[in-house]
């Protein structure tokens, strides 16, 4: 038996369960203008950042995600609390318009899932960002560049044992502590204007966020798994020896 079989029967022996992914599409989405979200049904099948060159138009995004099903489910597997963030991907659909432009763009976290985002005049939101979210913590940067409506990208907002800011770290906690994730994409430069698929949009799927979790091993799971991790040294060292 080879090391990286022993090793799965070692795992399947303690039940320890493979990591499990499940995602889900933002049930709100805003496209925050300086006169307050983008009104009508453009607000929500639209999902726009736009820097300061764009006047009237400028605009950061807000999405809105609902995890309570996924989290029921993921403590259906591994029991309550028998689970942890492994990974978090935003999922976002170009669908781009004669004014789309690549630029800079900031993913921000935050805690406040309170603040309403709806495009019917109560929200207390404008463009630009600063201010509007006084938690918000940036998790992660990259360049918009327009390739063709339908393309889809994906954007890694955690990764367990990587190199995750504060906003990362946030995020993967808050995911196990609450059922709502509020995100915020934010123009990081004057010219840009990436253009999404909003979470009504007709053609294409919303902002959507992909968890990838793993079971929590008991304590004595991890004994009899470094036991076997011994083992297996042993029996190496005998075929070299």
């Amino acid at each position: 038996m080879n090391k990286l079989v022993l090793i799965s029967a070692l795992l399947a022996s303690v039940g320890v369960q493979a990591a499990q992914a499940a995602s889900v599409e933002a049930f709100a989405n805003a496209t925050v203008q300086p006169a307050g979200p983008r009104t009508g049904s453009s607000g929500t099948n639209y999902f726009n950042i736009e820097g300061s060159d764009n006047g009237g138009f400028a605009s950061y995004g807000v999405a809105r995600f609902d995890l309570a099903a996924m989290k029921a489910d993921f403590d259906a597997l591994y029991g309550a609390g028998g689970w942890r963030v492994d990974n978090v991907v935003l999922e976002l659909t170009q669908s781009n318009a004669g004014f789309t432009t690549d630029g800079g763009v900031q993913i921000y976290f935050t805690g406040d899932d309170a603040v309403s985002i709806a495009n019917d005049g109560t929200s207390p939101l404008s463009h630009p960002f600063a201010g509007d979210f006084a938690d918000a913590l940036l998790v992660k940067s990259y360049a918009f560049t327009e390739i063709g409506s339908g393309t889809v990208e994906n954007h890694t907002l955690y990764l367990a044992g990587g190199a995750n800011g504060a906003g990362g770290l946030s995020l993967a906690a808050n995911i196990l502590a609450d059922n709502l994730v509020t995100l915020a994409l934010v123009d990081a430069d004057a010219a840009v204007a990436a253009t999404y698929a909003g979470h009504t949009n007709s053609s294409y799927a919303g902002p959507t966020l992909s968890v990838s979790v793993a079971a929590v091993p008991e304590p004595e799971t991890y004994a009899l798994m470094l036991a076997g991790l011994g083992l297996v040294g042993a029996l190496a060292r005998r075929r070299m020896a």
